[in-house]
């Protein structure tokens, strides 16, 4: 019944658009049985960073840019990167859920959030020492999760220094995976992290943008952490762990065969066929390109 109600519910979003779309009233989810996320929970978080991303989403199109919230959460042992708006309305389900509160109620308070994320590549990186794990979400469709060694940095670190939200940086270069990056990051903030994949310099990496100008992060906010904040990946159903090269694979073919993604999805088990023949490809365009 879950599933059938989610469904619904994406397939209503896909036709409508999500960012004109009201929240819709569901028959039948009043009484749908709700829980906590399922949680793979690694450690806590000490501190959090924030960071603005810009990032253009479809290849063909480098000058349309989305916008979206994100945070470095650091724990004691690594960190995550990832979609603030997610773990807020992760965080906001499972407040409901203690309450004993109401599917449409959990659905009500954290719409807006879901509206509002875009980050759909969270990376857990640290857990274990030299190990990173992605997971991205490809819509109503399928998680993909795969591993890897944690990436190095050939850091080419310059004299030219600027502020960043107060702080004093220093800039620095790399190549990487197809791009090349331009970094500035902060010794005032000893830790040798920084947005999604990125670390490996004496200070954290407080803003860091590719020379094509398709990805941007941008420190914007911080937070010391005085309550317990996990630092974990979703338990999502369904979820397909695959070797790193074949999950990218797999990756671009479902973006670029959506229509097919959606009608063979797993979560298309309704009594209602949707049709999806005028769905578009979704665009591609990985920060790794290699």
């Amino acid at each position: 019944m879950k599933r059938k109600v989610l469904f619904a519910l994406s397939v209503f979003l896909l036709c409508t658009g999500m960012m004109q779309a009201q929240m819709p009233t569901i028959i039948g989810a009043e009484g749908m049985p709700i829980d906590t996320i399922s949680k793979r929970i690694e450690d806590y978080a000490q501190q959090r960073f924030f960071y603005k991303v810009s990032f253009a989403k479809d290849s063909k199109r480098p000058d349309k840019k989305t916008e979206a919230q994100c945070v470095l959460e650091i724990g004691r042992h690594g960190s995550i990167f990832t979609d603030f708006y997610q773990i807020a309305a992760d965080s906001i389900n499972d407040a409901i859920v203690r309450q004993k509160g109401t599917t449409m109620e959990i659905m009500a308070k954290i719409y807006g959030l879901l509206q509002k994320s875009e980050w759909k590549n969270p990376v857990l990186k640290g857990y274990p020492a030299g190990k990173d794990y992605h997971q991205y979400d490809v819509f109503m469709v399928n998680v993909i999760e795969y591993s890897c060694p944690s990436p190095t940095f050939d850091w080419q670190i310059g004299e030219e220094t600027k502020e960043v939200m107060g702080y004093m940086c220093r800039k620095a270069t790399c190549h990487h995976s197809g791009r090349d990056y331009m970094a500035w990051y902060t010794e005032d903030i000893p830790l040798s992290d920084g947005p999604y994949i990125f670390r490996g310099l004496p200070g954290l990496i407080a803003a860091i943008s590719s020379d094509d100008g398709e990805y941007s992060f941008v420190l914007n906010g911080l937070q010391e952490i005085t309550f317990p904040s996990p630092i974990y990946l979703q338990n999502k159903q369904l979820t397909r762990v695959l070797p790193r090269d074949e999950a990218r694979k797999v990756i671009h073919y479902l973006h670029e065969n959506l229509a097919e993604a959606l009608r063979n999805s797993p979560y298309n088990d309704t009594p209602y066929p949707a049709d999806f023949s005028h769905v578009p490809p979704m665009p591609y365009n990985p920060l790794e390109k290699e």
